[in-house]
């Protein structure tokens, strides 16, 4: 259920179209087909799960002609890396605000379970999880160029580690906490640069936190809520944030609440945000939880979340009985608020890419 980050969006006044045989075919309000080529729109991209025939029939985001044959793959090799139907298949699905449509990418390789995403100018950076076969945690990290469609394989971290904090800041990436192969709650942290390919190890935070949720609020890092050996499955309702001047932890007491903690997705910006059960809430240091918009219409709870520059949060979120999606046969959907009015808006989520959605990115191109 936990969150990825976002880099600031802007909003698109035109969108450049050129024609491409292997494109995806559109048609504007006029009428004209159009073929897009190059998306220029907010690309919010989720890691979720879908079953091994949704996977084959799901439609290709159109980029250019080579990055597509990079990122389609085949169906055949599709197939060999799902021969297990028992297990979820994790995939990338897009969806492109502008247009309200969604797409998906598929990789060289399974994608990992519970693997984070983040979004670094215009790369996407998948980050550990758990192997698709053997379910154990894995160090390995994906670097996928949303431009060119190039995938290549980054240096691991230095351990393998799942179900811990992740977000970007400042073009690089920070992880910490999680739990390592022998479930272990762990304390350790480590910043990855994205040119360099380098991994370089921080202090360890002042408390293990497993399943804690990783936010970037301007150019910091925090590490919000998770629990350790001693209180397995108990959230705490502090976080820690790393000064990168002193290079140290700071911890902020009291920062959730049983309302907003474990049953809540956090995403940062300029302000912390969290949306949960009973709404959507910002927070700004001394002043505390400003409510700003009461829960969304249909929403269950939340999976996860990404803010789309300061106007727009997409979130991702169980559907209320079931219903919501564009044929009703799927549990999550898609809501997207719009800050200043607060108000939600509820996008048509087509029932292949309502498979529970684990963490969030939004990247403008």
């Amino acid at each position: 259920m936990w969150c990825g980050t976002a880099n600031h969006l802007q909003k698109i006044e035109k969108r450049k179209q050129t024609e491409e045989d292997r494109g995806r075919k559109l048609t504007d309000e006029n009428g004209r087909s159009q073929v897009l080529y190059i998306i220029l729109g907010s690309i919010l991209l989720t890691v979720n799960f879908v079953s091994n025939d949704q996977h084959l029939q799901d439609s290709m985001i159109g980029i250019d002609e080579e990055a597509l044959e990079t990122l389609s793959g085949t169906a055949a090799s599709i197939a060999s890396n799902a021969t297990n139907l028992s297990l979820p298949i994790y995939a990338i699905s897009v969806y492109i605000a502008t247009d309200n449509s969604w797409h998906r990418l598929t990789s060289p390789e399974p994608i990992p379970l519970f693997s984070h995403c983040v979004a670094v100018e215009r790369k996407l950076i998948l980050v550990g999880g758990w192997d698709p076969v053997r379910l154990d945690p894995i160090p390995d990290v994906w670097i996928v160029d949303l431009v060119t469609g190039e995938w290549r394989k980054g240096r691991a971290m230095s351990i393998a580690r799942s179900f811990f904090a992740c977000a970007a800041v400042g073009g690089r990436v920070y992880v910490a906490g999680g739990h390592d192969k022998m479930r272990n709650p762990l304390r350790t942290a480590e910043i990855y640069d994205v040119e360099a390919d380098e991994w370089v190890a921080l202090p360890a935070m002042a408390e293990e936190r497993d399943e804690s949720q990783g936010v970037a609020i301007g150019s910091i890092f925090w590490v919000i809520s998770g629990y350790g050996a001693q209180t397995m499955g108990q959230f705490t309702d502090s976080a820690e944030w790393y000064d990168p001047e002193k290079g140290v932890w700071l911890t902020e007491e009291g920062l959730c609440s049983e309302e907003n903690g474990s049953s809540a997705c956090f995403a940062g910006g300029d302000v912390l945000w969290c949306v949960g059960r009973i709404g959507a809430r910002k927070y700004r240091g001394g002043s505390g939880w400003n409510e700003i918009a009461q829960a969304a219409e249909g929403m269950k709870e939340t999976s996860c979340m990404a803010t789309m520059g300061d106007s727009k949060i997409f979130v991702m979120g169980a559907v209320r009985n079931g219903g919501g999606t564009a044929d009703g046969r799927g549990n999550y959907g898609a809501w997207i608020l719009d800050i200043g009015a607060g108000k939600w808006i509820k996008v048509e989520t087509p029932a292949n890419f309502s498979g529970y959605a684990y963490t969030a990115a939004a990247v403008f191109i």
